[in-house]
């Protein structure tokens, strides 16, 4: 069965969290190798938690939040 891009999506914590079952973690291997935009999303939010994880901090500009719930939704809506 191939995944869709919102499967992608909705396991992508799991994916960086290893705790997935090694056929679904294949499976989403192979979407990644053929996905440029389930790829991006997966180095971005491993970049975004090494980022969290720096003990250093650092202000986002106001309404960052708001803009990129937005922007993930549009993004889901998309490829659901």
């Amino acid at each position: 069965m191939a995944l869709s891009c919102n499967d992608i999506w909705l396991e992508v914590s799991n994916y960086l969290d290893d705790d997935l079952d090694p056929l679904l973690r294949r499976q989403i291997e192979l979407h990644l190798e053929n996905c440029r935009h389930c790829a991006t999303l997966v180095d971005s939010t491993r970049n975004v938690l090494i980022l969290i994880a720096d003990e250093r901090t650092f202000t986002l500009p106001s309404g960052f939040s708001e803009r990129l719930s937005q922007r993930l939704e549009i993004e889901l809506a998309k490829h659901a």
